[in-house]
């Protein structure tokens, strides 16, 4: 029997403090991974594209692996690969981050963890019930994913850039309540350290999207100085 099948009967409060405990690690390992990867990236050369390419391509094969296996590995397993996938995701955020001046990422951190912390306060004592809007917030993100390549290669519009990051500032705000309203039906399913981690990573990955789409609006780029 594996960890994720094992009911270790912890209470409520106990599994959503394990979710803010393995996303403050996946953040840290985030954030260390955006270090090193703009230290070590730019040393690369010509090799540089190639790097980003396996990174990101890892990335995304992590993330689907997590999601797709959860209820099948070991929680030594799904941790091992929400560790890695925390790094990596760091190195390939240092890409953006270098085109930033260092005062905006400050400040984009900053705003973004007051708005994602208020926002998780929301999901925790809001009412309102969002969990039957995933299909919502999803079909939302597919659109502006689908805007935003065609605007890359066709439109080139500068304006429909802007309103394309304001959107998915208000989608990713949503999804963040949303996700954080989804903790309690992973409890109710298990109390398995598997979801904890699971749950860990989709707040991950809304903190560093907000993140993202706050320093595209307000960010001050290296060139621009």
């Amino acid at each position: 029997m594996n960890d994720y099948q094992e009911i270790s009967r912890i209470s409520r409060p106990a599994f959503f403090s394990r979710v803010l405990g393995y996303l403050a690690v996946g953040l840290g390992l985030s954030a260390l991974g955006a270090v090193l990867g703009n230290w070590i990236l730019p040393l690369l050369g010509e090799r540089y594209m190639f790097a980003m390419l396996f990174f990101m391509v890892s990335e995304l094969v992590l993330a689907f692996v997590i999601g797709s296996k959860i209820d099948r590995y070991a929680t030594s397993s799904i941790r091992a690969l929400f560790i890695a996938y925390s790094f990596i995701n760091g190195i390939t955020l240092s890409v953006i981050l270098a085109v930033y001046t260092t005062a905006s990422i400050l400040m984009a951190l900053l705003t973004a963890a007051v708005v994602f912390g208020s926002l998780c306060m929301i999901g925790r004592t809001t009412r309102l019930d969002l969990t039957r809007m995933g299909t919502f917030f999803m079909s939302g993100l597919i659109c502006c994913i689908v805007l935003t390549l065609a605007n890359m290669w066709i439109f080139r519009a500068s304006g429909l850039d802007i309103a394309l990051c304001y959107i998915e500032t208000l989608l990713f705000m949503g999804i963040t309540v949303y996700d954080m309203q989804m903790i309690d039906r992973y409890y109710s399913q298990s109390e398995s350290e598997n979801l904890a981690i699971y749950a860990a990573l989709q707040l991950e990955l809304d903190f560093i999207n907000l993140l993202i789409r706050i320093l595209q609006i307000f960010g001050v780029r290296v060139d621009d100085r």
